[in-house]
């Protein structure tokens, strides 16, 4: 099994059409989009390396974004080089993201120099992976890479502000031949994790059920707080083995062993098959 996998090429521009101040000049702004699904309960950290040589990052301005919840956030490089830049960012269990790397246009000269064109591939690895029971040091993850871009309207060096504007768009051919690919990575190992006893942390449920959203980020955390009180005790097993990773979480005197595939088993009895907890 391999640490990294290569994805596909990609190719950055700002360009006219045609290298002339008559018409047709149109600009064609063109960005590459890679989406990126985590079919697996762990929560992942990847890296993309992009090379370029000729030319290299350095010929122009360029920027990356990092989109899982409709926000989309500018990512800092993890390293920098003429010939390479590398982006480090976190995918959640289950979820999809969208990582987009462009020709920075808000720098004004991108647009008015109308000289990118930056051409080269991606390679991708799973920086490290949350510890889930049972799943190894293997993640899949599912690709798929695309080329995005715009027509500026039709006028001189500079378009006019109203126009015609088109897009484009195409998919690229993946390296692996297929969307899925699988790479071992570094699992980072379950932190021991004591919680106070079953009784306090339903009270404190019924008292205010969305407190969960306000202790933890964790995305199922943040799910489960919305549920009404009946539901998030038949939930709380679930977010136990989300959180700790399959581990045995200490429950005051009441351990709770959390199997691989999400039955429980309590000393005191007090799961029910249905997974209902009674304080």
């Amino acid at each position: 099994m391999v640490f990294a996998t290569n994805v596909s090429t990609y190719e950055l521009l700002v360009k006219p059409i045609l290298n002339s101040p008559n018409a047709p000049n149109r600009t064609v702004i063109q960005g590459y989009f890679l989406t990126i699904s985590n079919p697996s309960f762990s929560n992942l950290q990847i890296q993309l390396t992009f090379k370029a040589r000729t030319p290299n990052f350095n010929s122009s301005p360029i920027v990356a974004f990092w989109d899982v919840n409709g926000t989309n956030n500018q990512l800092v490089p993890t390293f920098s080089f003429p010939c390479l830049r590398s982006y480090t960012f976190n995918l959640p269990a289950l979820d999809t993201g969208l990582f987009l790397l462009q020709p920075d246009i808000t720098n004004s000269n991108v647009i008015t120099n109308r000289n990118t064109e930056i051409r080269g591939y991606v390679r991708l690895r799973i920086a490290s992976a949350s510890s889930v029971a049972g799943s190894g040091n293997t993640r899949t993850l599912l690709l798929s890479a695309q080329q995005r871009g715009t027509f500026l309207p039709q006028g001189t060096i500079q378009p006019p502000v109203a126009g015609d504007y088109d897009q484009l768009g195409y998919s690229l051919p993946l390296a692996t031949g297929g969307s899925q690919v699988t790479l071992q990575t570094k699992v980072t190992p379950a932190v021991a994790l004591a919680l106070p006893n079953r009784k306090r942390i339903l009270e404190a449920i019924e008292a205010n059920p969305a407190f969960l959203s306000d202790i933890t980020n964790e995305p199922l955390a943040q799910q489960v707080a919305q549920l009404s009180v009946e539901e998030q005790q038949r939930m709380l097993y679930i977010l136990l083995e989300s959180i700790q990773g399959g581990s045995e979480v200490a429950l005051a005197d009441n351990p709770i062993q959390i199997e691989a595939n999400g039955n429980g088993s309590d000393a005191a009895s007090e799961l029910t098959g249905v997974g209902t907890l009674t304080s």
